[in-house]
């Protein structure tokens, strides 16, 4: 965290004090962040977020509100010191002629949504934005426990809402610092990667929704509007 405030105060302090994004109606914005697992204890402690790639085009049909779509793909690795011994998936025994090292692999995500939120300008170069994301996204979890009977898989709706802090560079260029929560409707146990221990997570854990907090930061480009760095001022 100390890390994405320090880069957010760089942010701040490099931008054009006079940048103002007066053509705002269209963007496009690529997201890059850092997802953790949230609420499923098993989810939290068994996969290890490492990416979530969000790129998104957005519209604005009135003065604060806007509606945006794009695709988004995540990986999480597994975990593999924190998964429970079991002989034959994660020692160092043969399965179906293959030897097994330890348990390795991880989920891929790949899924998509829409986007409504408020936006606000409430600086010349500081911005503002509240949304709801809903979406559909398929999981799939392929690991060196799932090698014996194929990928599991499951597609499941998500609602993710997210807060964002928009800093402009100049008329065409806006950097964002991101913070989203996802909600999404599947729930996590040993069997989605391989395992067939409890490990030790009671029914209760195990019941427990899967969730994801993500942050991280974005760049923005404004359609229709010009590069300080290339606007000559007419004589």
């Amino acid at each position: 965290m100390k890390k994405f405030l320090g880069l957010l105060l760089i942010l701040i302090s490099g931008a054009n004090s006079n940048a103002q994004i007066e053509n705002d109606k269209w963007n496009i914005t690529g997201e890059l962040t850092l997802p953790m697992g949230m609420g499923n204890k098993m989810f939290k402690n068994y996969l290890n977020g490492l990416i979530n790639v969000h790129p998104k085009i957005q519209y604005k049909p009135f003065k604060h509100w806007y509606v945006a779509f794009g695709p988004k793909y995540s990986y999480y690795k597994v975990n593999e010191y924190k998964i429970p011994f079991e002989p034959g998936i994660n020692d160092n025994s043969v399965v179906n002629h293959q030897k097994v090292v330890s348990m390795r692999g991880g989920m891929h995500v790949l899924g998509g949504d829409v986007e409504l939120g408020w936006t606000s300008w409430v600086a010349p170069r500081l911005g503002l934005e509240l949304g709801v994301r809903a979406g559909v996204a398929n999981q799939q979890f392929i690991t060196t426990g799932t090698r014996a009977y194929g990928a599991q898989q499951v597609t499941c709706g998500y609602v993710e809402p997210a807060f964002t802090i928009i800093l402009a560079s100049d008329e065409a260029v806006a950097y964002r610092w991101i913070v989203s929560y996802n909600f999404s409707g599947y729930k996590f146990n040993g069997s989605r990667i391989g395992s067939t221990s409890s490990g030790g997570y009671t029914p209760g854990d195990l019941n427990a929704p899967t969730q994801t907090l993500s942050v991280g930061f974005a760049m923005t480009l404004y359609f229709n509007n010009k590069r300080s760095d290339v606007f000559i001022d007419e004589p």
